[in-house]
């Protein structure tokens, strides 16, 4: 039984999400790549009125301008709203991209790395991060793989503690207490 979709711009995306999300949560959940922004929004829109499944659309934020991230969030809501058809759905948007969630501990992604960043780099890292971690770690395909790699279930914990995460989290485990109602 599919709980919910969840829709993401990449493929990248959805190996953050399945690593970080627990177990219990994502078992029931089917990841989808986007490929683009609209084209999440565009399935995000198909699926929600054509299978009647909770979706969770997971996008960059692109910007870290609280006014722009405000008119896209409204927007994309709006175009759900219009075809939910009271099915639960939910936009996160990963301010300014989602690889942010590696950046919240200075401490953790200097031990991942195995050096350590100056404050131009950490500022740049805020603002830019998957160019940051391409820059650190290197070739695009293995960035995940080589963070994944290198962190215990203690450090998973960690990242997991990022507003991000918590709120896909909430939004998750509020789909489960609502299906074990129904049932």
């Amino acid at each position: 039984m599919i709980l919910a979709y969840m829709i993401t711009e990449s493929n990248k995306d959805i190996e953050i999400l399945q690593k970080l999300l627990p177990k219990h949560l994502s078992q029931d959940i089917k990841f989808i790549a986007g490929g683009s922004s609209y084209r999440v929004r565009s399935l995000g829109t198909s699926l929600l009125a054509t299978n009647k499944i909770p979706v969770a659309l997971v996008l960059d934020a692109d910007t870290d301008n609280e006014s722009q991230i405000f008119e896209r969030r409204d927007l994309i809501n709006y175009v759900l709203r219009q075809v939910s058809s009271g099915i639960p759905f939910q936009v996160f948007l990963g301010v300014p991209q989602l690889e942010i969630v590696f950046l919240q501990n200075k401490s953790l992604i200097e031990k991942i790395a195995k050096r350590q960043f100056n404050d131009l780099e950490w500022q740049l890292s805020q603002s830019k991060p998957k160019d940051f971690l391409e820059t650190v770690f290197g070739n695009n395909q293995q960035i995940n793989a080589r963070i994944f790699s290198n962190i215990n279930d203690e450090e998973v914990r960690i990242l997991q503690q990022h507003p991000l995460i918590q709120e896909i989290i909430t939004f998750l485990s509020s789909l489960i207490t609502s299906s074990v109602v129904i049932n």
